[in-house]
């Protein structure tokens, strides 16, 4: 695993909230027991669940189990929709394959942790995708990295299609290939709906792009 450093214990009374998603109920309360003195743990049972629940809480992070997702990671955004800002994503779950991994890491994902492997390390994985970083076993990261040199290379038109949009512009078409609808977009870029619709209006004429599946896919690609 990368970065095997004892992360810093965070301040007892500025817990950073963490939502918990998961249906093994004696895995729920193991993971309670090791993080419930550094965070503010919410548990569900279900995605639908902590998504009802949010009322306005903004949680720092999610650990989501992977027989949560329904083969789909991109569905962690839809319990995002009333957040301010959005969780970073930890998935954890079985022993993957690498090409499964890096699947769930397009989708979304900040990183994955093998359930059997739940002690200590878990509190550092969380403190590091709390951090901007990720949770990756090394041969991943390498298969990333084979992933990446094998990408197609844009078009000097497709290039230049590209260039044109606006920073804003590029945001929404960022979340639209993670799967956010007009509304999740607009309550985490602190938009209106209107305006999204504008965005979008916007991408599709300067890339010539007839929809929205079309725009997602293009912008998947390029992750």
């Amino acid at each position: 695993m990368i970065n095997q450093t004892i992360p810093n214990m965070p301040d007892m009374a500025n817990k950073s909230m963490l939502y918990c998603i998961g249906t093994d109920a004696q895995q729920l309360v193991h993971i309670k027991h090791l993080l419930a003195d550094q965070y503010e743990l919410c548990e569900f049972s279900c995605i639908e669940d902590a998504q009802a629940e949010l009322n306005g809480k903004n949680p720092n992070l999610i650990l989501c189990h992977l027989s949560c997702l329904n083969g789909d990671a991109s569905s962690l955004f839809s319990i995002m929709e009333n957040a301010v800002t959005r969780a970073r994503v930890l998935i954890i779950g079985p022993k993957l394959s690498v090409i499964e991994q890096i699947s769930i890491l397009k989708q979304g994902a900040r990183g994955y942790f093998q359930e059997e492997l739940v002690d200590d390390k878990l509190l550092i994985a969380l403190d590091l995708i709390q951090r901007g970083e990720v949770w990756v076993e090394r041969h991943v990261i390498a298969g990333l990295i084979d992933e990446l040199n094998h990408t197609p290379q844009l078009s000097n038109e497709q290039q230049a299609k590209l260039d044109s949009l606006s920073r804003k512009e590029l945001e929404v078409a960022e979340l639209v290939s993670h799967g956010a609808t007009n509304k999740m977009i607009a309550r985490t870029m602190n938009i209106t709906e209107r305006t999204v619709k504008a965005h979008l209006t916007a991408i599709f004429q300067k890339m010539n792009i007839p929809d929205r599946l079309s725009l997602a896919i293009f912008f998947r690609d390029l992750r």
